[in-house]
């Protein structure tokens, strides 16, 4: 060991014999972990004049990164759900049966329907068997007077009035506020 400072590495090997430490054909045999310590600090040393990088420091990771631009992040996985609906425009009426009476919701006015509150995110079938499931009966019982059974009758709707207009051929019979 060197004198001046016993944890130093040796300066030379015939230091690093004295201390016990043998190198046969590339093995070196030690008696102690100390000397394993000494004896890689000397082999470092001797390789300084190489072209190596020093080795890295570690550093703790950021506490924060900022980031500029866009930033995509993974879809949350859905839940499965049911099927969602077909929401494209119907292209032929939607009819209800009711005392006699056909009644018959035309594609725009299925369209019309979507403005009404509750509609959002439903089919125009949907949305029209629901004006027929709250609104058939009404709608018969206001004509049954005036025409007779059975007959195709055009429900025409109003979303902003709320008014449903019945009409026979080219005829309005009656008007039902809804």
């Amino acid at each position: 060991m060197n004198p001046e400072d016993p944890i130093l590495p040796p300066d030379d090997e015939a230091e690093l014999e004295a201390e016990g430490a043998v190198e046969v054909e590339g093995v070196v045999e030690v008696e102690s972990v100390l000397q394993v310590e000494t004896f890689l600090e000397a082999d470092a040393a001797d390789d300084e004049g190489d072209d190596e990088l020093p080795e890295p420091v570690p550093v703790a990771p950021p506490l924060a990164v900022a980031v500029t631009g866009a930033v995509r992040e993974a879809a949350p996985a859905r839940k499965a759900a049911a099927p969602r609906p077909d929401l494209t425009e119907r292209r032929e009426p939607l009819y209800r049966e009711c005392r006699g009476y056909r009644l018959r919701l035309d594609p725009p006015d299925l369209a019309r329907l979507r403005e009404l509150a509750g509609s959002r995110g439903k089919s125009d079938e949907e949305i029209g068997e629901a004006f027929f499931d709250g609104q058939a009966e009404r709608l018969a019982a206001s004509i049954a007077d005036d025409v007779p059974a059975p007959s195709e009758v055009r429900v025409v709707v109003d979303p902003y009035s709320r008014q449903a207009f019945l009409a026979l051929e080219n005829r309005i019979r009656g008007i039902l506020s809804f």
